[in-house]
C-alpha cells in the first residue's frame, strides 16, 4: 500500500533519496547543522563570517535546516541567505551538499551516504514519525499527524517511506513559530517554551535519549554505519555504541551551541565547537577523535 496522492509533499520521493559521496583519500568532509537562516532567532553573525569554516575542506555538508523555506513570516530573508551561503561555498571552491530538515523541505536529498555507507549524514527528523513531537505544530494537530502516518505503514521498514513521511509531515500544517496574542514579550516567550507541560518534556527527553533513538534508527535502516551524524535536536553531543560513532551537530540557534564535525577517510577526525575556527580558538576547545 502506497500513501494517498494528497499524503505526499510537493517533493515527492520521484527524486534521489541519498546523495552518495566517495572522497578522494585525505579530502575532508566537514558537517553542520541547523544554521535557520533567516529565522529571528537565528545567531549566524553574517554569511561572510561563516567563511573560515571553507578552510582546508573540499566538501561542506549541511545536515538539514540551512534555512526556513516553508511557508512563513521568514521564509523571503531565508531563501536570501541561503543563496548567498551557497555562492561562498562556490567561491572557496567547496562542495556543498545540503539535506533536507524540517525546516527546509524543499532540499532535494534527505541522506548523506559516504564511504560505501560507511558514514551516515541526516537531518535527524525522521527519527520520529511526528518529526517533531514537542512542537506546537504537532502539539496542535495531533489527529491530522497521526492520520499521515496511518498513511505510511510501511515506515518502520522502508526507509524511503519513512523519509517521505517526514517530508510530508514537514508541510502537514502552518509553521507555528511563537505565540501570538499576548503582548507581554516575558509571558510570551514563557507560554511558547514552557506551555503545555508536554512541551518541554518533550524537548527534554528528546535531549536525553536522542543519542540512543539514533542508534536504533541507524539499526534498522544502516546497520553496517560506523558514524552516524546528525542534528535537529539543537543539543550536541557524541555517543558511542560498539563500533559506531554518533555525533549531534548542535545549532546555530538561541540557546544552543553549532559544532562542526571533520571526516577524513571514513572517520570522525574532529569534532568541535564552531567558535574554534571562527574565532580561532585555541585547540582546547576541541575535540580530536582518533
Amino acid at each position: 500500500m502506497r500513501p494517498s496522492a494528497n499524503a505526499s509533499s510537493d517533493y515527492h520521493m520521484e527524486t534521489p533519496l541519498i546523495c552518495h559521496l566517495n572522497p578522494a583519500p585525505g579530502e575532508t568532509v566537514r558537517v553542520i547543522s541547523d544554521l535557520h537562516l533567516g529565522h529571528e532567532r537565528c545567531e549566524v553573525p553574517s554569511i561572510p563570517e561563516l567563511a573560515p569554516l571553507l578552510s582546508g575542506i573540499q566538501y561542506l555538508v549541511v545536515a538539514g535546516d540551512l534555512a526556513e523555506t516553508r511557508v512563513c513570516d521568514w521564509r523571503e530573508k531565508g531563501l536570501k541567505l541561503r543563496e548567498e551561503f551557497r555562492q561562498l561555498c562556490r567561491q572557496h571552491k567547496v562542495k556543498l551538499i545540503e539535506l533536507s530538515g524540517n525546516h527546509d523541505p524543499d532540499i532535494r536529498f534527505m541522506i548523506a551516504s559516504l564511504w560505501e555507507g560507511n558514514t551516515v549524514i541526516m537531518h535527524g527528523h525522521a527519527i520520529y514519525k511526528e518529526v517533531a513531537p514537542w512542537s506546537w505544530e504537532y502539539l496542535r494537530n495531533k489527529p491530522a499527524c497521526h492520520a499521515l502516518i496511518k498513511q505510511y505503514p510501511d515506515a518502520d521498514s522502508d526507509l524511503a517511506q519513512r523519509m517521505e513521511l517526514a517530508r510530508a509531515m514537514c508541510q502537514l500544517t502552518v509553521p507555528i513559530m511563537r505565540r501570538e496574542g499576548i503582548r507581554n514579550p516575558l509571558i510570551r516567550g514563557f507560554m511558547h517554551c514552557f506551555w503545555p507541560p508536554q512541551r518541554p518534556l518533550g524537548i527534554i527527553r528528546g535531549w536525553l535519549t536522542s543519542g540512543r533513538k539514533a542508534n536504533q534508527f541507524a539499526e534498522q535502516y544502516f546497520p553496517q554505519a560506523e558514524n552516524i551524524i546528525l542534528g535537529h535536536f539543537h543539543r550536541s553531543g557524541t555517543w558511542h555504541f560498539g563500533k559506531r560513532t554518533i555525533a549531534n551537530t548542535g545549532a546555530w540557534f538561541r540557546h544552543a551551541t553549532p559544532y562542526f564535525a571533520d571526516l577524513t577517510d571514513g572517520k570522525l577526525v574532529r569534532y568541535a565547537k564552531a567558535a574554534a575556527i571562527l574565532n580561532n580558538a585555541s585547540p582546547a576547545n576541541s575535540s580530536l577523535l582518533n
